[in-house]
């Protein structure tokens, strides 16, 4: 079932718009910056958008003075995700899959002392399960956390359901275009 989804969502986000896609970031930033957690926190662990995803890149720009911004990158030893503080772009370099990722003579960060994670996935259900691309890095990057976690995605990566397993991490906060779902678990 998560393959199928991954696949229709996919294709979706590849699709869309950039002059329709552009407005949704903005808002879907908005609505982060709304958020007390994301006040409180001083470390926040962003991702560098790759095929559609939201964009963040306007939320580090605002804030790269004020925040700390943390960027993963994978681990080749034990396909992990490290974490490195970036301050600008230019700290970026082609990393695994083509996915931008922080320079290795960045500061490293250790997962505990960040403030919110802000986590992409390919789909969202309402109950807090994502639908990444399944390797599963940011399950256990998350397992590694005990801040919020908020899944950020477009009001058309939202699906009724998606059946958990037992390593699957949830988000806490689900944030599209039109609005901020704080998931209660039960």
């Amino acid at each position: 079932m998560k393959e199928q989804i991954r696949e229709q969502i996919l294709y979706k986000r590849a699709k869309q718009d950039p002059t329709e896609k552009k407005p949704k970031d903005e808002q879907i930033i908005s609505f982060i910056e709304s958020l007390p957690e994301f006040e409180k926190a001083e470390n926040i662990l962003i991702y560098i958008s790759i095929h559609g995803e939201v964009d963040l890149e306007e939320l580090f720009n605002k804030h790269k003075e004020d925040k700390n911004f943390i960027v993963p990158r994978i681990s080749r030893s034990d396909n992990s995700l490290d974490l490195y503080k970036i301050t600008s772009m230019e700290d970026l370099v082609k990393g695994t899959f083509d996915v931008p990722e922080p320079k290795e003579d960045l500061e490293q960060v250790n997962p505990k002392d960040i403030g919110m994670v802000i986590v992409p996935g390919v789909a969202f259900a309402k109950n807090g399960h994502r639908v990444g691309y399944g390797g599963g890095f940011y399950d256990r990057l998350l397992k590694k956390t005990t801040c919020p976690k908020i899944g950020v995605a477009y009001e058309f990566q939202i699906v009724e359901n998606i059946d958990g397993e037992d390593h699957d991490e949830m988000v806490d906060y689900l944030i599209t275009e039109k609005e901020i779902t704080h998931i209660t678990t039960p």
